[in-house]
Parts: structure tokens; C-alpha cells; sequence
């Protein structure tokens, strides 16, 4: 039996996030108790900080997926619960340990760990929730499960070890930057599907797989868009902190091989290893990108990859999950935090 309500009719122009999540809404409401109870422990410190992370939780996107990819052939099975809070944890593992790295103060409007405790607290606490969610897997005792969960892990932390190899270092090969973000985003978007599928539409584990991997990708390029025209209280950070940070996203890769000389200069004032690039220096790069074609160039990349994510959807049974799904691909393309 299904869990939640129907979905009505589906604007596919502006999908909401409530349009995507109402299928599963109940299941949500699940994961977001099991989570609680999975990370809670003996000792106060821990909780203390748990709880502040479960403040900064996000849009459960990830489950979300998972929940529709396990209606499929429309026989849910109700293990969706634990295994949505297993992939969400390792999401907010992934997050602390970026925002240590990167140094970040805020995300999501609040203070990150290594903001209002320090970097240790942050490296520490990442481990932890690294280890509360294959605990919990494990306790599932399904080892085609558990494979992928020690997959997605090992990928996103290679993702963590490839970004810091670029940090400040100006990477011209968008065939780095695209590895990068399959193993940092993509990866736990297509483990998300490809959970949802193994345990509730198996003969559609691959194409659910691939649906997730391009919409994964298609998710992280919007965002590196973002990140050249939000604003901070839309986006719950500062625009530009992916320069301020040192990371070259595809919005300036797309434009680099267009630009003069002196432009170039003015791009790599940004990268330099002390960090110390100035306001105005990161708003000329930013002014470089929009006037060189940049967000253009993301936006067309994005629906490539949208597109076939679509693709993927139409070797799978027409149910309402799928409908979802199909959905659930503009809503990614149309977001803007």
C-alpha cells in the first residue's frame, strides 16, 4: 500500500517542493524521527551538536528520491525509512566536513560547526555521522545495501581529496571539474535512486541508477550557478563563496578560453595561494562570467544532463512515483537555494 497522499495534477513548469515530496510526505516525517534516534548518544556533547546539525537539515531531497524510486513498480517496501535517514546522515557527514575544509562560517543561514565549535569538532563529528549511518545500515543486513553505502562513502571522499588537491589552483579541464562533482553530488543522488530501486523496483535498479547520476549532475551545476547570482539570504550563504574559496565551477570554466589577457589576469588574482583576493577583484571575475556567456553555458549544460535523466525515466513503468520523478527534474533546473 502506498504511503502518503496521491499527487494532483503536476505543473511541471514551476514543480514546488511540496509537489515533490507529497507522495512520500509521511515517510519523511519517518525519516526525520529515525534520523533522531540513529544519531542520539550517551554522551551530551554529541547531542548537543546533532541537534544543531538536524536545525541545518535541508529539503530531505535525497530520500525523497529514494521514496519515489521505491514506488515504482508501486510495492514500497518500508524499509525506505532507515534507509532515507542513512543516506541523509551521510549528506550532513559530507557538509561538515566540506564547510571545515572550505572554512566556511555559514550554511543554510546558520552557523557551521567549525563556525560555533571549532575544526575539530567538525572533522570528529563527520566521522561520526560517517559512522552512525553504516551502523544503521549494517543493522539492516542486506549486503547489497551495505555495498553501496561503503561505495557512495568511498566516492564522496574522494570527491573531498580531488577538491582539495584543486583548492586555489586555477583546474582549466572542465573533465576535472566534472569528475568532481560526480563523486562529491551525483554519487549519493544515484545511491539514493539506486536504493530506492534494489528494494522496491529491482528490475529497474539500472535506469533509476542512471535517472539519479544526471540528475545528480544536473543538481550540482545549478547550484554552482547559484553561486554567481544569489543572494545570501536566498542562499543561506554569500554570493561568490565558491571564488572567495578558491574553487573554479564550471560558470567560469565555460567562459576561460574567451577571455583576453588582461581578463585572465584578473581571474587568477582570484586564485592566488594567499587567499587574499579583495571584494572588488572577486565581483570583476563574477561581472566576467555573467558578460562572457557563463551562465548560459551552465544553464544549456544543466538541461543536457536533465534531459537525459528524463531519458532514463521513460524505460521505467508509467506510475504516479514517476511522474514525481519526471517532476522532480524541473524543480532541479528551476531552483534558486
Amino acid at each position: 500500500m502506498k504511503a502518503g497522499a496521491a499527487p494532483g495534477e503536476i505543473d511541471r513548469r514551476t514543480p514546488s517542493l511540496a509537489t515533490i515530496q507529497g507522495l512520500v510526505h509521511d515517510v519523511l516525517d519517518g525519516v526525520i524521527a529515525h534520523m533522531s534516534g540513529v544519531l542520539e548518544a550517551d554522551v551530551p556533547f554529541i547531542n548537543e551538536i546533532s541537534f544543531h546539525l538536524q536545525q541545518m537539515r535541508g529539503k530531505l531531497f535525497r530520500p525523497v528520491l529514494l521514496s519515489l524510486c521505491n514506488r515504482i513498480e508501486e510495492d514500497p517496501d518500508p524499509r525506505e525509512i532507515s534507509l532515507g535517514s542513512v543516506i541523509e546522515i551521510i549528506h550532513l557527514a559530507s557538509l561538515v566536513h566540506d564547510d571545515s575544509i572550505d572554512e566556511s562560517a555559514l550554511r543554510r543561514g546558520m552557523p557551521t560547526l567549525n563556525s560555533k565549535w571549532d575544526h575539530k569538532v567538525s572533522v570528529i563529528m563527520g566521522d561520526y555521522l560517517y559512522s552512525r549511518a553504516m551502523s544503521e545500515i549494517t543493522r539492516l543486513g542486506d549486503l547489497e545495501l551495505i555495498a553501496l553505502a561503503a561505495r557512495v562513502t568511498n566516492d564522496l571522499t574522494i570527491g573531498e581529496m580531488v577538491e582539495i588537491a584543486h583548492h586555489r589552483k586555477l583546474v582549466e579541464d572542465p573533465a576535472q571539474y566534472f569528475y568532481l562533482i560526480e563523486k562529491k553530488t551525483a554519487s549519493l543522488v544515484a545511491t539514493a535512486c539506486e536504493m530506492g530501486a534494489v528494494i522496491g523496483a529491482p528490475h529497474h535498479r539500472d535506469e533509476l541508477a542512471a535517472y539519479g547520476h544526471r540528475l545528480g549532475m544536473a543538481f550540482q551545476l545549478v547550484d554552482d550557478l547559484m553561486d554567481y547570482g544569489g543572494e545570501q539570504a536566498v542562499m543561506g550563504k554569500p554570493a561568490g563563496s565558491d571564488l572567495k574559496e578558491g574553487q573554479a565551477t564550471f560558470p567560469l570554466l565555460a567562459v576561460l578560453p574567451r577571455l583576453s589577457p588582461t581578463e585572465r589576469r584578473s581571474v587568477q588574482e582570484v586564485f592566488r595561494a594567499d587567499g587574499g583576493a579583495t571584494p572588488d577583484a572577486i565581483e570583476r571575475v563574477v561581472g566576467l562570467v555573467h558578460e562572457r556567456g557563463g551562465i548560459e553555458a551552465t544553464r544549456r549544460m544543466a538541461a543536457e544532463y536533465a534531459d537525459r535523466a528524463r531519458e532514463a525515466l521513460t524505460l521505467v513503468p508509467e506510475t504516479p512515483a514517476r511522474e514525481v520523478l519526471d517532476a522532480a527534474v524541473e524543480y532541479v533546473l528551476a531552483r534558486d537555494r
